[in-house]
């Protein structure tokens, strides 16, 4: 019974670390442009093709020069989806929901362009450390160590600058009130794009990680972003802390599930459970205060 409940409290740890690098990156775009983004799922494998670009084949790089490098171009696709896909509609009429069709219908053609640049087969990267921690008879190794470590903290930096920084100022001041910001001096477009294109690292981070955990593939981030809209029912769309708290919930929801009532019924229990929450509480189960 305890190795079963180690067992469990790990996969909780593992899942809700990269759940919360897609849930945050989704929180901040949500709470900054007032839209969800349907494509952040295609921007996570993106960003891991990226690098398996430079850490695999056809370049085969050091993991140390591979990674930024597929950082910033994920950071830089971040960018190019904020001008092609948030710019021109965010402003008009039902922005935020036009935003959503059109993210939703570039999710399929990114899909579709990863297949054709990279090919079908599964391809997998390699893990950032070969480090190995036994705790009990379960093992931590390699991805699983670095997600638990590095969500929390790049979560924990982006929520201090949020709320300690001039730029974090300005990110607020956007959120708060467009118009005012606007007379202010400060431009939303670039506060816009500057939060896509770092939800987008995040993403790459996230997709970094699963790709060393597990194979890719093009569609590799839609599970991922379903339980990121999970975990923003969860805990409020537009919290952080709230989406770091709900991101480990959902995964040790999941975890327990899975292991008392097998793989199968993990995520009905977990759909059913959002269901619920939706509609007693609609804002987010979890009350955590201001937004940062």
């Amino acid at each position: 019974m305890i190795d079963g409940l180690i067992s469990i409290a790990l996969s909780g740890l593992i899942l809700g670390s990269l759940y919360s690098l897609i849930a945050s990156g989704m929180s901040l775009i949500w709470s900054t442009l007032g839209a969800f983004n349907f494509a952040h799922g295609a921007l996570m494998a993106s960003g891991a093709y990226f690098v398996y670009t430079f850490a695999v084949e056809p370049l085969a790089l050091p993991l140390w020069i591979a990674v930024p490098i597929g950082l910033v171009l994920g950071a830089a696709f971040g960018l190019l989806v904020e001008r092609i896909l948030f710019r021109p509609f965010i402003s008009g009429p039902d922005g935020a929901m036009t935003v959503m069709v059109v993210t939703l219908v570039a999710t399929s053609i990114i899909q579709n362009a990863i297949q054709l640049i990279w090919g079908p087969k599964l391809k997998q990267l390699p893990t950032l450390t070969d480090l190995r921690v036994p705790i009990g008879d379960a093992v931590l190794q390699g991805n699983q160590l670095v997600a638990i470590i590095l969500a929390p903290l790049l979560i924990g930096l982006i929520a201090l600058l949020l709320a300690r920084t001039r730029v974090g100022s300005i990110v607020r001041a956007v959120e708060q009130n467009r118009e005012l910001s606007l007379l202010m001096g400060i431009k939303p477009a670039y506060v816009y794009a500057g939060v896509v294109a770092v939800a987008a690292v995040l993403a790459t981070v996230a997709g970094v990680l699963l790709g060393g955990i597990q194979f890719m593939t093009p569609t590799m981030g839609a599970d991922l972003m379903i339980r990121g809209f999970m975990i923003l029912v969860f805990g409020g769309a537009a919290s952080l802390k709230g989406t770091l708290i709900g991101a480990y919930v959902i995964g040790l929801i999941e975890a327990a599930s899975g292991y008392f009532f097998g793989l199968f019924w993990s995520p009905v229990i977990l759909i059913g459970l959002i269901f619920v929450i939706m509609l007693v509480r609609p804002e987010g189960l979890i009350k955590v205060g201001a937004r940062r």
